[in-house]
């Protein structure tokens, strides 16, 4: 087993290596990036946190077929790492070193149509920022702020006739959410009937081997684009089930195990578009339902304005659930935010690009600013500069990872 610190240190030692570039086929970078924290939610949360990325990427066109692989490493100064482990669909309950990003092919079947099979990413949001037609697709919540999706193993089939597209995945096996380690300050967990210092042992589950079945339409109608979509199987954000009666005393105090375990649900959606003079006014809206008496239905709707400045995007976007759970909202992690509204904006700038966010919970009055600049040392070089300030109730979502406050610096080369 390789140890975090190893990890890290491996990988810094790729910024002084000369990397070898073939354009058009190979790319990637190596990023080291290092996180400063205001406070600790616990004695095993740590001050700082280093972290270290290299990602490459091959492309290739074999005829008319389109082959994308690449391939992630990484190091990371906590437990948010797991072992050096062989796990491509990413169902392990903690995210390995190396993983495999990408490994597809797209086939065209004739002008109209074309097959796309493997390991990709998918998105079908209309409302950037939150979109209830994503909120199946599985993430990696390990940096809690980032909000990065996790690829699936799938088979994607698209075409189009006339005016009319449409696009049917199937992802036979589960990539579930991945989570921090509870307990800790990126996921927080206050249980008043609980003792003080109770410490929560996660369980390794297996998620269901089978995923979930998705199809979509869409079609334009002169100025406007209407779509709709339907989905069934997993859910793949994990419903924690804490087995107070498996609770056990240690000497450092009680130690109570957590399980995870995942619903079947099904959902349909509908989702417009329309550029209104310089603005782009889009809408969603989806009913879920779920027969787990945890997860129970929602009714999900969000609406978001977008405007382009020169190089920049200013967006705004409104999301929430007209049907209250039946447990804690944030024992559903997508769903916990809502309601929300979230506004974004961002520019490209001749020296490099910057980036604000502010999300705001409109249940419990909390919500987080989020900024970052980046700086072009060179073409191959960049210096970034961030920080993350959540605030307001730690009865919501939001403001529960006040102690996650940072402030963090990230060096990149790329090739």
């Amino acid at each position: 087993m390789i140890r975090n610190g190893s990890q890290l240190y491996i990988l810094l030692l790729f910024l002084l290596l000369p990397l070898p570039v073939l354009a058009g086929e190979i790319s990637g970078y190596v990023e080291a990036k290092g996180f400063a924290y205001a406070e600790r939610w616990s004695g095993r949360d740590s001050r700082g946190l280093g972290w270290g990325t290299l990602f490459t990427k091959w492309e290739e066109k074999l005829g008319e077929t389109q082959l994308s692989a690449s391939l992630r490493g990484e190091g990371i100064t906590s437990g948010e790492n797991g072992a050096l482990d062989f796990d491509p669909a990413d169902r392990k309950l903690r995210r390995s070193p190396v993983s495999v990003r990408d490994l597809w092919l797209r086939i065209p079947l004739n002008t109209t149509h074309d097959l796309q099979l493997g390991r990709f990413q998918l998105g079908w949001g209309k409302t950037d920022g939150y979109s209830p037609a994503d909120a199946f697709l599985p993430r990696d919540l390990t940096d809690p702020f980032a909000d990065e999706k996790l690829p699936l193993w799938a088979l994607r089939l698209n075409g189009y006739g006339g005016t009319l597209r449409y696009e049917v995945v199937a992802a036979p096996v589960t990539t579930p959410w991945r989570l921090p380690p509870l307990g800790s300050r990126n996921a927080p967990l206050k249980v008043d009937a609980l003792p003080a210092g109770t410490v929560f042992n996660e369980v390794e589950s297996s998620p269901p081997g089978i995923g979930f079945a998705a199809v979509r339409l869409l079609s334009s109608f002169g100025d406007w684009e209407l779509g709709g979509w339907g989905r069934a199987g997993v859910r793949p954000a994990p419903l924690l089930n804490f087995r107070v009666d498996q609770m056990t005393a240690t000497s450092a105090g009680f130690s109570l195990p957590v399980e995870r375990r995942y619903a079947m649900e099904e959902a349909a959606g509908i989702e417009l578009s329309r550029i209104i003079g310089s603005w782009i006014v889009r809408g969603e809206g989806a009913a879920l339902f779920s027969r787990d008496r945890d997860l129970g239905n929602a009714l999900i709707g969000a609406v978001s304005v977008e405007k382009s400045f020169g190089d920049g995007t200013f967006l705004v976007t409104l999301a929430g659930n007209a049907i209250s759970p039946p447990v804690d909202s944030a024992q559903l992690f997508d769903r916990a935010i809502l309601p929300v509204i979230i506004t974004a904006w961002n520019r490209t700038e001749e020296w490099g690009e910057w980036k604000l966010v502010w999300s705001a919970g409109l249940k419990h009055g909390d919500g987080m600013f989020k900024g970052e600049a980046g700086y072009n040392l060179s073409d191959t070089w960049k210096l970034t500069l961030g920080g993350e300030l959540p605030y307001g109730s730690e009865e919501g979502a939001i403001g529960a990872l006040q102690t996650a406050r940072r402030v963090s610096v990230a060096l990149r080369r790329s090739w």
